[in-house]
């Protein structure tokens, strides 16, 4: 998978040579990617998206990372920047807001402190943004750029922007992990031995690489499309239950072509 990075509003010319921070709120992309996608951001390819429309100086990411789903992100984003911002709260208010509202501090943070900065990326689809980008880029003189995943970018923050792209998740690599799945079932089948759905990701890993959860996106779609029966199945021992994967071969030999 890939993603493209259609320009709904084109940015100034020689944008590659402004002086730029961009402050991602990955709390909203992690959810839109992981509802939409099954897949967590792909943060390397959003970091080189930014270097072709400014000279990159500095990435700020902001989140609650005291929740679950997030908890493990922190590595993932280290790989791009270490000004990770926690926005955890122990208030039973709603989180999110709490998120954008630090998010805001920092950016006048930085507006207020480094005057060099030409441009404020931001990464976002809230709307709450949209007074900010107008203040930004109307009084400041700043270059305001926004990304929002397609479907989820607000219509006033795109308007108050200089600039504006959608973030699109493009399968181009589905067929290849059909193939080494339904290699790696086929051949523990042969072997004897049961496949189960991780056992399966994890053992196509190992042999031909690639992201794990891509490879699991594809098997829970060969699941639902009923090409892969997800069967229960008890133990010899009588006991415990698991879910053993049964590949549907003629109709997988007949509708995919990927296994003769």
């Amino acid at each position: 998978m890939r993603i493209d990075f259609n320009t709904l509003k084109p940015p100034p010319e020689n944008i590659e040579h402004t002086y730029t921070i961009a402050f991602i709120d990955y709390e909203y992309l992690f959810i839109s990617f992981t509802k939409q996608y099954l897949i967590p951001p792909k943060l390397h390819e959003i970091c080189d998206e930014i270097k072709r429309n400014g000279k990159l100086t500095k990435i700020y990411v902001f989140g609650d990372f005291t929740k679950p789903e997030l908890s493990q992100e922190r590595n993932h984003i280290r790989t791009i920047t270490s000004n990770i911002i926690d926005c955890g709260s122990e208030s039973i208010m709603i989180k999110k807001d709490f998120t954008d509202f630090i998010m805001l501090d920092h950016i006048y943070q930085e507006l207020n402190e480094n005057p060099a900065v030409e441009q404020f990326v931001l990464f976002t689809g809230d709307g709450h943004f949209s007074s900010s980008a107008t203040f930004l880029k109307n009084f400041m003189d700043k270059t305001v750029g926004v990304y929002g995943l397609a479907g989820s970018l607000s219509r006033q923050l795109r308007d108050c922007s200089s600039w504006a792209k959608e973030m699109v998740v493009i399968d181009d690599d589905e067929h290849e992990c059909q193939i080494n799945l339904l290699k790696n079932i086929k051949k523990v089948v042969n072997r004897g031995m049961i496949p189960t759905f991780m056992n399966t990701v994890e053992h196509t890993i190992r042999i031909y690489g690639g992201d794990h959860y891509r490879y699991i996106q594809v098997l829970s779609s060969l699941i639902e499309q009923g090409y892969i029966n997800n069967e229960n199945r008890i133990t010899f021992a009588g006991k415990d239950e698991f879910r053993m994967l049964a590949v549907d071969w003629e109709r997988v030999n007949r509708e995919l072509a990927v296994i003769a």
